[in-house]
């Protein structure tokens, strides 16, 4: 499993450019739509068995990853799961990026761009389409429509329709042929998904959803002051993480300041006492080292949530 070599990293950065490479995806690749257009997991774990050194030993001296980072500053989650892709793929033996976010245009406008560009191991030409996303079950339904994303502007059936109906099309479109640097011909066109869908705390359990990965990674969702938070033990502690540190499970050291349940609540009720954002919460136990790791994960969502933007999902 992934999650016993990020147990030995510590630093934030390397402990989430191994997510990006070993954590399941969201996706099930056997899905018969989308066969042969998804990464799969084996291959991640291949791949993830084969940067066990290297990933170590940045561990213990990340500055080219910390310098490749600050060298791309954002504020937006993809992006940075985007250049972790990119300073993995740079390492790889025997790959060679031909190019990343390659816009392509027709005559008045764009028609959207090729997020990774690379020729792999076996000489053959690929493109990627990446994404990181996450998405809250507002009904205990199966269907991928089901689910949005925490501020109602996303959904995950529009977002796989326009990955696997457009943007992994691109190479055969007039446009997007022209955009390619001249002679290259696509081999393999695939997604590499990944993040994680959260349930209702009171759901017991979680259907097979359409097209999903069984394996991929969830948590739980609750309505502020409506609904009492899933703390798995009395002794759990509480921390809120800026958007950047969602991806790798937390770690946080022994004296680090973590919250208890009540102080989470105060933290909570001032939160939405000033709007109505949906905050994602990380519930901490002590490990046998004395280090505070994650035990599990979840959005609060104000009472009203969810307040859908029509004109954005439907």
């Amino acid at each position: 499993m992934h999650t016993s070599l990020i147990d030995t990293l510590h630093d934030p950065a390397v402990r989430d450019l191994a997510w990006v490479i070993g954590s399941p995806g969201l996706l099930e690749a056997a899905y018969p739509a989308y066969k042969g257009q998804v990464v799969d997991d084996a291959w991640c774990r291949e791949q993830m068995q084969a940067a066990t050194a290297w990933l170590s030993a940045l561990d213990l001296a990340p500055l080219p990853l910390h310098d490749f980072i600050a060298a791309r500053p954002t504020r937006r989650l993809g992006h940075y799961f985007e250049s972790l892709i990119k300073f993995w793929l740079m390492q790889l033996q025997d790959t060679q990026i031909i190019a990343t976010n390659l816009q392509v245009h027709d005559e008045q406008r764009t028609l959207g761009e090729y997020d990774f560009l690379f020729r792999d191991a076996n000489a053959a030409v690929c493109h990627w389409e990446a994404a990181v996303k996450f998405y809250l079950q507002r009904e205990p339904l199966t269907e991928q429509h089901a689910f949005i994303g925490p501020g109602t502007r996303d959904r995950l059936d529009l977002k796989l329709d326009r990955v696997f109906q457009h943007q992994l099309l691109l190479g055969q479109t007039p446009a997007g042929q022209q955009a390619l640097p001249r002679g290259l011909q696509l081999n393999k066109t695939q997604a590499f998904i990944k993040g994680y869908l959260f349930y209702h705390a009171s759901s017991l359990d979680q259907l097979p959803v359409r097209g999903v990965s069984a394996s991929h990674l969830s948590g739980w969702w609750v309505h502020h002051s409506v609904e009492p938070l899933p703390q798995a033990s009395a002794d759990s502690r509480w921390i809120i993480l800026p958007r950047l540190r969602w991806l790798a499970p937390a770690r946080m050291e022994a004296d680090a300041i973590v919250m208890t349940h009540a102080e989470l609540q105060s933290r909570l009720a001032q939160h939405f006492g000033l709007g109505t954002e949906a905050i994602l919460v990380f519930e901490l136990s002590r490990a046998a080292t004395g280090e505070w790791r994650e035990r599990s994960r979840g959005f609060v969502v104000c009472e009203t949530w969810p307040k859908l933007d029509i004109s954005a999902i439907n």
